[in-house]
Formats: C-alpha cells, structure tokens, sequence
C-alpha cells in the first residue's frame, strides 16, 4: 500500500492506512534503515515518578470505604511532593559522601 507524506507545522507526517489497525495514540520507535525508515512498536513506559497505582493498592489494602477512596488517594498523592523534600532534606542532613568502594562494601557486593 502506497501513502504520501504531508507537511504539518516543521514536520513531515506519514498517515498509517486505517486497514492497519493501529489505534490512535501508539507508540512507535523510527529507525533510519538503508533502504527506508522503519516503525517499530515500543511498550510505553511507565512514569517513574508516578505512584498511582501504589497508593491506591495501599488504600485499598487499609480497607477504606468506596466513598473514602478518592479523598484519601487525591490527599496521598498532594503529600508526594513534600515527602521527596523532607527524605532530600533528611539525606543531606545525616548521611556522609562515600567512594564506589565503600558502596560495595556496604551493599555487599
């Protein structure tokens, strides 16, 4: 199937025929090849930072009620920001710099 590329603000797009299937939104890693450019599909990944799921399974482990729910993980997940401050604040203050020797020794390596 043959398609042609269009200009879209200071990109080229390339349309993926709706026979294909592709769901809109998918994620894909270009690769530039000898004879061409291929589109491999790639898992998106997970935000590191984000610990949604976390804090619902803990909420949901603790038993609050379904009408509870939403306000105790909207105040959990506020709180995410100052909790990163105060374990940065707390390393800073009580933990001594140390070789990539010591490290192994202290993890046992």
């Amino acid at each position: 199937m043959i398609t042609k590329t269009r200009k879209q603000g200071n990109s080229i797009m390339l349309t993926v025929p709706k026979d294909f299937n592709v769901p809109n939104g998918v994620e894909v890693e270009a690769k530039l090849v000898d004879n061409g450019i291929l589109y491999e599909f790639v898992e998106p990944q997970k935000e590191f930072f984000d610990f949604s799921e976390d804090i619902l399974s803990d909420i949901i482990a603790e038993g609050y009620d379904k009408d509870k729910i939403l306000v105790e993980f909207k105040t959990r997940k506020n709180k995410l920001a100052s909790y990163f401050s105060n374990i940065a604040t707390d390393t800073l203050a009580n933990s001594k710099a140390m070789t990539k020797e010591e490290l192994a020794k202290e993890i046992g390596l």
